[in-house]
């Protein structure tokens, strides 16, 4: 049977995963930021130093600042579309503690396949 909670509880409640949706959404915002910011120096490498201007980046920083962007943007879309914080594959709860270090990742930690050692 389905547990009843008082309409307070509720409230407080969803005032929490409010605010715990505004704290990953800056954070996902802040990132956005530094990768939009990493992502021009890779475009134009004259702008980070004369020295830096006789070389060209090496295509996989470009590559990775690019899948940066596009993962953030898409952790936005989804907490636009209100799909933020469950997994796209099994759509398991992601935990906070994971949505906090890496708010733009999509899978939980068994669909990734990631493993964690144990000490």
């Amino acid at each position: 049977m389905a547990e009843i909670r008082s309409p307070r509880l509720l409230m407080e409640e969803c005032r929490r995963y409010t605010a715990q949706l505004s704290e990953l959404r800056m954070l996902l915002e802040e990132r956005l930021h530094v990768a939009r910011a990493e992502l021009a120096r890779t475009r134009d490498p004259s702008e980070v130093a004369p020295s830096a201007a006789r070389t060209r980046p090496p295509a996989a920083r470009v590559r990775q600042a690019r899948l940066d962007v596009a993962a953030i943007e898409a952790a936005l879309e989804r907490m636009d579309r209100g799909l933020y914080g469950t997994c796209t594959r099994c759509e398991a709860f992601l935990p906070l503690d994971r949505l906090r270090l890496a708010p733009h990742v999509q899978q939980c930690a068994s669909c990734a396949g990631e493993t964690r050692m144990t000490a």
